[in-house]
């Protein structure tokens, strides 16, 4: 990481957008995101070759194999609910998260499937869960739920947001584990960079005593996001908007993403943004 005065770093080619003023996500939308993630996921995981399913990725100890497994459970729950049911009721020992108990489960139950068969079933059931999450009234949507470590949440919040940016996070798994082609667009990719920015701001606000940061990220999935109550971010930090992911996803860590972007202006300020941009995928 390299620092410079703020003052020779500001980009005004693009428009900084306040991320607590970001739209919500709004249901009709998240069905849309949802229908072209999981098209450009299988597109990705159908380009595979037999050497490419035993690689290991950045999430946890996961395979690219265990990713498909995982998507296939996770999916496959939101398709029946006897299943989602199931799958929420499971009990985490002490010590443990009931998304780790969850995750485990899912991959349990498609030990000795091969690559293919779990794709089969992803093909069937992606659409039918998307379908359903369609369908969820309203009043359902607001029903709180425990989403450990984050607490109670709206049902929603899990059906038309963690679905959605639990299946991008893992195709960006994918695609660096096997080298393949990473498909970015703004629409699509950079709507979910600013929905993560919109998440984040409430939580790495109050860490900034006040002052304001501007995260300026760069790529198809870019944007310009400011954090803070400051107008006038005290200090701006430069990345790939897929690594900005990386971290907030706590794949990659505060100082693995230090490494990897440029700071202007307060410096000191920059890296305690960094150390606290972590959201739930």
């Amino acid at each position: 990481m390299t620092a410079q005065p703020l003052s020779q770093s500001v980009d005004r080619a693009r428009p900084v957008v306040d991320a607590s003023r970001i739209a919500p996500i709004r249901h009709a939308e998240a069905g849309a995101l949802a229908r072209v993630e999981l098209q450009r996921f299988l597109q990705l995981l159908e380009a595979l070759g037999p050497e490419d399913w035993a690689r290991p990725t950045m999430c946890s100890a996961w395979s690219v194999r265990d990713i498909l497994a995982h998507q296939a459970g996770a999916y496959y729950a939101g398709a029946s609910f006897a299943a989602f049911r199931r799958q929420m009721s499971l009990k985490a020992p002490p010590g443990s998260e009931l998304i780790d108990v969850i995750n485990a489960f899912q991959l349990s139950e498609r030990t000795g499937r091969t690559p293919a068969e779990l794709l089969a079933e992803l093909r069937e059931v992606g659409p039918r869960a998307i379908a359903a999450r369609q369908r969820l009234p309203w009043l359902l949507r607001q029903l709180p739920i425990p989403l450990p470590p984050l607490g109670r949440r709206p049902l929603g919040y899990l059906t038309d947001e963690l679905f959605l940016r639990d299946t991008w996070s893992h195709r960006v798994d994918v695609s660096h584990a096997t080298g393949r082609p990473l498909l970015l667009t703004p629409d699509h990719d950079g709507r979910l960079t600013a929905l993560i920015a919109r998440d984040l701001a409430p939580r790495l606000a109050p860490k900034l005593d006040g002052a304001a940061v501007l995260f300026d990220l760069h790529g198809p999935a870019g944007g310009r996001f400011r954090v803070g109550p400051d107008a006038r971010p005290a200090a701006i930090i430069t990345m790939d908007a897929v690594d900005f992911h990386l971290r907030a996803s706590e794949r990659i860590s505060a100082e693995a993403a230090q490494a990897r972007s440029q700071v202007s202006g307060d410096e000191t300020l920059a890296l305690r943004a960094l150390a606290h941009t972590v959201v739930m995928y």
